[in-house]
């Protein structure tokens, strides 16, 4: 497949906004929490797959974060955000600098040669930066529950998606291209907050203990 081909199959997203905030913030407060992001430092963030609602959205309130957001259709860029139209199966854009933290939120199953996308993280990132990825997962308890009735995977199938992932294979192919695996989570069970707010709580929660049950993996790795 060309580049060509990729947007051509792309189309259904050049509008699109995350409408799935509880991940974010999930990660939001992970990065946080683990001091990646903070208030008292010139920190670099490169948002792949950027969209509205998107992580450099949502820490668009420290003002010591230089953001940037790369994707393959055009998108209304928030103030201070460093926006660059590019699709990223013809290799990341030479940025001209390393990035303390990369987030490729439901991207990296839109790319033909998933490996080589991520070692252009893994060279993206600063010496002990950060990468958050995460992905659909095909085995997302409410599929578990779909397959004997001969449905098909919720958000893990889709025509835009050239991959499938759990959390076993997507946390193998990031050690395999050089990763350190910190931490294995996902975004929920069931629902979320966005649904609920206190059964999707508990349904997040549960999430974390329980990530191959999970909507969407969330994996999170350092450069050595």
């Amino acid at each position: 497949m060309s580049p060509d081909s990729s947007m051509n199959s792309q189309q259904g997203f050049s509008d699109f906004c995350v409408p799935d905030y509880p991940r974010i913030m999930k990660v939001k407060k992970w990065l946080v929490e683990n001091k990646y992001i903070d208030s008292k430092r010139e920190i670099y963030l490169l948002d792949i797959g950027y969209a509205p609602g998107s992580l450099a959205d949502k820490l668009s309130d420290y003002k010591n974060i230089k953001r940037y957001g790369i994707d393959i259709h055009s998108r209304q860029a928030g103030k201070g955000l460093i926006f660059i139209k590019h699709d990223c199966n013809a290799g990341l854009p030479d940025l001209g600098r390393l990035f303390d933290v990369v987030f490729a939120g439901e991207v990296i199953e839109h790319i033909f040669d998933d490996r080589n996308f991520l070692k252009q993280l893994y060279a993206a990132l600063k010496p002990g930066g950060v990468l958050v990825l995460t992905v659909p997962n095909l085995f997302f308890l409410f599929n578990r529950l779909t397959f004997a009735f001969g449905k098909m995977p919720r958000f893990a199938y889709l025509a835009a998606h050239y991959h499938f992932y759990d959390k076993k294979t997507i946390t193998q192919m990031v050690r395999d291209c050089g990763f350190s695996v910190l931490r294995v989570a996902s975004s929920h069970i069931l629902i979320s907050t966005r649904r609920n707010k206190i059964i999707g709580r508990i349904c997040e929660f549960l999430a974390d203990i329980f990530p191959s049950w999970g909507a969407h993996i969330i994996v999170y790795a350092a450069k050595p």
